[in-house]
């Protein structure tokens, strides 16, 4: 064989070589497109999670089951969401959020009451009984825990709008974390509900108000 006959086909593997790398990149978008989900598709599949996720709580959420109600297979929940943990918090974060925009009644305490209503209201629903039963789950998985909290804790808590209002009409001196009004008043409400089965009513509302947040607040003006 020539030298040059030689020289061609090399030119020509090198060539080839050179198209399939370029295809590569092509072949994986087109699979990677090919495995995502479609808005209405992922929309069925949350819904379905949420769905037995409130009807059966966090143990008795299986794959299986979500499978076969979404009318797909496992094998794409688990392309998608590997662990049950993502599955979950997924399903949650993808529910309409919850309005806690606390109305302006022109007083603190006005406020707070409005506030606590709105929490109560919220524990007394679905989206808190859902919630409530992942709090035991939480505390000995980690990884739920760890996906869980940045949804349930916001950047700026309703309560510390509601206190900032109350501080530009003169009523209070905000010099203080007012996060303990949630930490007091929330597992309040939740062990009322949630253990003793006492309703979340506008008399327990009030005692939280005139007995707890309005005292710590306003001890220091």
């Amino acid at each position: 064989m020539s030298v040059r006959a030689r020289a061609e086909i090399v030119h020509d593997v090198e060539r080839g070589g050179a198209m399939s790398e370029q295809a590569a990149p092509t072949t994986a978008v087109a699979r990677s497109a090919k495995m995502r989900l479609s808005a209405s598709r992922e929309r069925t599949i949350l819904r379905a999670a949420y769905e037995i996720l409130a009807e059966s709580g966090y143990q008795g959420l299986h794959y299986e089951a979500v499978a076969t109600r979404a009318r797909t297979s496992k094998a794409t929940l688990y392309r998608h969401w590997p662990t049950k943990a993502e599955l979950v918090t997924t399903a949650i974060s993808f529910r309409p959020a919850e309005d806690l925009q606390v109305p302006d009644t022109g007083t603190l305490r006005g406020d707070l009451l409005a506030y606590l209503q709105l929490l109560a209201e919220w524990m007394s629903g679905e989206p808190g009984a859902v919630i409530s039963g992942l709090f035991v789950t939480m505390r000995n998985d980690a990884e739920l825990a760890a996906l869980l909290r940045p949804l349930l804790i916001p950047a700026v808590p309703p309560v510390r709008a509601v206190c900032e209002r109350a501080e530009r009409r003169g009523e209070l001196a905000l010099d203080q974390d007012v996060r303990f009004i949630d930490e007091l008043c929330a597992p309040a409400l939740f062990m009322r509900h949630a253990l003793l089965g006492l309703p979340l009513d506008a008399e327990f509302v009030e005692y939280l108000v005139d007995g707890v947040a309005m005292p710590l607040l306003t001890r220091a003006t």
